[in-house]
C-alpha cells in the first residue's frame, strides 16, 4: 500500500506540473512598446529604448550594425562591448537623457 501510495506522488510530481502548464505564450504586444518604430526620428522622442535607455537609432545592443561606426571613432568599450559614450560602468557620472516630447 506504502509502496503504491509513493509511486503515485511520484507519478503525480512530474505529471501535474504538464497538466497544468499555460499554453505556449504568445508575441508580447507590451516588447514592441519597448522599442522605438522603424520610422522614428533620429534624436527624437520617439527614438528611445525603453530596454537599454538609449537612442535606439544608436543601440548596439538593438542593432549589431552599429558597432563598426562606433569602434571607427574611438567610440567603444572593448571590456563591455558598448560604445564609451552609453557605458556607464566606465562612466558612472554618464547622463543619457531622453529627448522631450515634441523635440526635433
Amino acid at each position: 500500500m506504502l509502496r503504491a501510495i509513493l509511486l503515485s506522488l511520484i507519478v503525480f510530481q512530474f505529471a501535474a506540473p504538464s497538466a497544468f502548464a499555460k499554453e505556449p505564450a504568445k508575441p508580447d504586444k507590451a516588447a514592441d512598446a519597448v522599442h522605438a518604430s522603424k520610422d522614428a526620428k533620429p534624436g527624437s522622442y520617439e527614438d528611445w529604448c525603453e530596454e537599454h535607455g538609449v537612442p535606439e537609432s544608436l543601440d548596439t545592443r538593438c542593432d549589431k550594425s552599429l558597432i563598426p561606426a562606433f569602434k571607427a571613432t574611438g567610440d567603444w568599450c572593448k571590456i563591455h562591448g558598448l560604445p564609451l559614450s552609453q557605458d556607464l560602468k566606465c562612466n558612472p557620472k554618464l547622463k543619457i537623457v531622453r529627448p522631450a516630447k515634441g523635440s526635433v
